[in-house]
């Protein structure tokens, strides 16, 4: 019988050994992206009458059957943006803060190094005294908000 526990770190040492050989011209073999200073890139607004809110997919994989998007949210000061989940999503506050309140339940503020979990169907009132970016990663396809 075999013992998985034992194997498996030594498949990851394989695969780092593959990775790091010497590329011929022109092949291709990396399946990481960077994005420099993400959190200053320009959001685009959700277009909420009177809402400051902004938000922006960065990265979202290719597979339809397990689809997730990562990206930054900001909230502004001004009128607070009322949001029902469809989808499953986790939230880290990155810069600033927010107010955080779920329909019927909790509210707090969120300040940098903060992680928040929504469920899809969660009803959430986000709103911020200055301003708050939030780094999430979504159980969605790009674009669906």
């Amino acid at each position: 019988m075999i013992n998985k526990e034992k194997v498996l770190p030594c498949l990851f040492i394989a695969s780092v050994t593959v990775f790091s050989s010497p590329l011929m011209a022109g092949e291709h073999t990396q399946k990481m992206q960077i994005f420099k200073n993400a959190q200053s890139m320009e959001l685009s607004s959700l277009n909420v009458e009177g809402v400051n809110a902004f938000l922006s997919d960065t990265v979202s994989s290719h597979d339809p059957d397990a689809p997730i998007s990562c990206g930054f949210f900001r909230m502004e000061k001004g009128n607070p943006l009322e949001y029902t989940y469809t989808y499953d999503e986790a939230k880290i506050i990155v810069e600033g803060e927010m107010t955080i309140s779920e329909e019927g339940g909790d509210s707090f503020n969120a300040v940098a190094g903060d992680v928040v979990y929504f469920d899809e169907g969660a009803k959430i009132t986000f709103t911020t005294e200055s301003y708050g970016i939030g780094f999430f990663c979504g159980q969605r396809a790009s674009g669906e908000i």
